[in-house]
């Protein structure tokens, strides 16, 4: 049998156990063997004739980035790519439970009331809406006040608060936003006067 025939033939299987590489795991055991088919093709087409040994090399090197290239394009899709790879978050930037993570996290600082007896957590209810959440601190009876300090993942953490303050500037100065209030406002002296 003609050499030529012998190269194209290994490489063909070259390509077949790379294309498996794809799909089964193998710790690169048939990526090498995948290599040693390749070159062993090469071999073959420079036994058939010098100048089918370079074009057969050329065509190699040509095709092997390109069938790398269509491998990290296909590879996410295939079921172990699928297994082995982590989502992209930003890819459901716009689905159902972003949206409500956006509206659980436009609730701190807000007010509400606890709806149940929450020694570690409960329900509370602000803008009349019902919500579960836990405790930050001590605990907080049915009914009182309560006052959104934090949302941790899908948790929507609560302190009990003293006032009936509806708006962050009705707050005191240790509950409201530092960065937004006036320095006068603080009580803080900027005066240069050191000596």
């Amino acid at each position: 049998m003609d050499p030529l025939y012998w190269s194209i033939l290994l490489l063909a299987i070259g390509f077949a156990f790379v294309s498996l590489e794809i799909f089964i795991p193998s710790a690169g055991l048939l990526g090498i063997t995948a290599c040693c088919f390749l070159v062993a093709g090469i071999v073959f087409a420079f036994m058939a004739s010098y100048y089918s040994g370079a074009i057969v090399l050329l065509l190699t090197f040509l095709a092997v980035p390109i069938y790398f290239a269509l491998f990290v394009h296909v590879w996410p899709h295939t079921p172990i790519g699928r297994r082995i790879l982590l989502t992209d978050p930003r890819a459901n930037r716009d689905s159902a439970s972003n949206e409500h993570y956006r509206k659980m996290t436009g609730l701190i600082g807000q007010m509400g009331v606890a709806k149940s007896e929450m020694i570690l957590s409960g329900q509370i209810l602000v803008d009349g809406e019902k919500y579960d959440a836990i405790s930050d601190g001590f605990p907080i009876e049915a009914g009182s006040a309560i006052k959104v300090v934090a949302v941790k993942g899908n948790r929507i953490y609560v302190q009990a608060y003293d006032g009936e303050s509806a708006s962050s500037e009705e707050l005191p100065v240790r509950d409201r936003d530092v960065l937004a209030t006036p320095i006068e406002e603080l009580g803080i002296d900027l005066s240069d006067d050191v000596s």
